[in-house]
């Protein structure tokens, strides 16, 4: 495994021969998938890196950041030894905060794969690949076109984002909040649910909260009423709510994280408590009850 500690002679050599063989690299906003030794290395490879938001492993795998960077960085230790799995939710973090045109480099073992078997990112031009000690440094740079994450980070600068913790002070003050849970009735069997919380179908979500259609839940009553959405990680949720907005919604957020923060920050959950899935016209079609 590569270990960049001090700058030594030795150190000094190995960096000044892949600067050599590296195309240039300026970047004034740098987020770093890393510990202190690889800031270091991007400190030493890249020119202009007076930006560097590094992020530990506790959070590498959920993380949500409100922007995005010029350079995405991922040293050595974030990869090794882990499982394909966890490698592809590191890679998927990475990826959603790389600017158009943006630079990606991976410092991985030389026997791994770079990004994680089985990913794929069509958008990722390979720049090359460069020999470091038992370990090689990978460049790539993010086309132009508009990626899903890109349609994440638009939504996102049209609606409000809330914690865990900061939901369940508003659901504590009973201010009005209604969470309206988009998952599958499944995935809230399985995992649960926030008590009080309303279940909307992401599939129905904008039918059910339109009044301009049929389908009325009988959650909506006004275009300002507080709104959170809900979904697994906090991803879908952002680009229901941002719907919601363009509906006309004026206070709509959604939760970071989604269920799984939640559920991991220790806070209350329940089981789910209805026999129907959306609202009781629809399931009467179905055959079921109205309860």
């Amino acid at each position: 495994m590569l270990v960049v500690r001090g700058f030594g002679e030795q150190r000094q050599s190995i960096l000044g021969a892949l600067t050599d063989q590296l195309p240039d690299v300026e970047c004034s906003s740098v987020l770093l998938f890393g510990d202190a030794d690889d800031r270091l290395l991007v400190e030493a490879l890249v020119r202009g890196a007076d930006q560097v938001t590094r992020v530990g492993t506790d959070e590498d795998i959920t993380l949500q950041l409100e922007r995005r960077f010029g350079l995405v960085f991922v040293g050595p230790r974030v990869l090794a030894d882990r499982d394909d799995g966890r490698r592809r939710a590191v890679m998927h973090a990475a990826l959603q905060h790389i600017d158009r045109d943006g630079m990606l480099i991976v410092v991985h073992l030389t026997a791994q794969p770079v990004l994680a078997e089985q990913f794929r990112s069509d958008d990722l031009v390979h720049l090359g690949s460069y020999p470091l000690p038992d370990a090689t440094l990978t460049l790539f740079r993010r086309g132009a076109r508009t990626t899903v994450h890109d349609l994440l980070f638009e939504a996102r600068a049209t609606i409000s984002r809330v914690s865990a913790g900061q939901l369940h002070e508003r659901l504590q003050a009973v201010d009005g909040t209604v969470v309206l849970d988009t998952r599958t009735a499944t995935d809230r069997e399985r995992f649960g649910v926030i008590p009080g919380s309303v279940h909307v179908p992401r599939t129905v979500v904008e039918w059910h909260l339109d009044p301009a259609n049929g389908y009325l839940h009988p959650a909506m009553r006004s275009f300002d009423q507080p709104l959170v959405l809900v979904c697994n990680g906090g991803y879908s949720s952002s680009l229901a709510a941002a719907n919601l907005v363009r509906l006309g919604f004026s206070n709509v957020a959604d939760l970071i994280g989604g269920h799984i923060a939640w559920a991991a920050a220790g806070l209350p959950v329940t089981r789910s408590d209805h026999s129907h899935l959306d609202t009781p016209s629809f399931d009467r079609l179905d055959g079921g009850d109205e309860s």
